[in-house]
């Protein structure tokens, strides 16, 4: 599966994809992951993005030339993509991100993110050349590019073979199929006591049943 992401921070994405699960992902070739600047793709001398809003306003706009140019040049155009392909600008107004998401993201082919910054981006941009708006929650980040890292573990992590553990994907996903609030269980380790804490006596039976009787009680509910 590929991922690209345009960005005006190239260093942020590329530090975050270089460790852990998504950078043995990326090793495994279970996904390939590319970062497209998109000063790259400014028509000017001084590579500018960005630009004063028409009617006034506060802050600045992302202008839309340099980003339709770089989605053109990695065919990801809202008139170019296929059912297997999608392209979504971050934003906070954005279709809600979750777990549903996350499992029908991980059957496409290629995902095409667009990393806002300054006060917005031009509404052509989310008009006419991505699919649509996508959010991982209501609120305003400084860009868009810890919503796009999100949306690429999420992802990730459900494409058959990136994680060994079965049964821990099984775990982390169960609710899907039972009842969509319903989290993770609660998990416990050595030592049996810390600080008078001790682990649930359950745990420690051996009885299968009761256990997992135990944990589905006591499964953290998601808000």
């Amino acid at each position: 599966m590929k991922f690209n992401i345009l960005t005006i921070f190239p260093n942020i994405i590329d530090s975050y994809i270089s460790e852990s699960i998504i950078a043995r992902a990326r090793k495994s070739s279970y996904i390939d992951v590319e970062i497209i600047n998109i000063r790259d793709f400014t028509q000017d001398k001084h590579n500018k993005v960005d630009d004063a809003p028409y009617g006034g306003g506060a802050g600045m706009v992302m202008k839309p030339e340099p980003i339709y140019f770089a989605l053109d040049s990695i065919t990801a155009l809202k008139d170019d993509t296929d059912k297997e392909k999608r392209s979504f600008l971050l934003s906070p107004e954005g279709k809600k991100f979750n777990q549903d998401q996350a499992q029908h993201f991980s059957k496409l082919d290629e995902i095409t993110m667009v990393c806002g910054r300054y006060q917005g981006v031009d509404q052509r941009v989310s008009d006419y050349m991505v699919d649509q708006k996508l959010s991982v929650g209501p609120y305003v980040l400084s860009g868009g590019e810890l919503p796009a890292l999100t949306v690429l573990e999420a992802t990730t992590r459900l494409i058959p073979g990136v994680l060994g553990d079965i049964d821990s994907l099984k775990n982390e996903t169960e609710f899907k199929q039972t009842n969509k609030k319903r989290g993770s269980i609660p998990q416990y380790t050595r030592p049996r006591e810390f600080k008078g804490w001790d682990v649930p006596d359950v745990l420690l039976s051996g009885n299968h049943k009761k256990i997992r009787r135990w944990r589905e009680e006591n499964r953290n509910d998601y808000s």
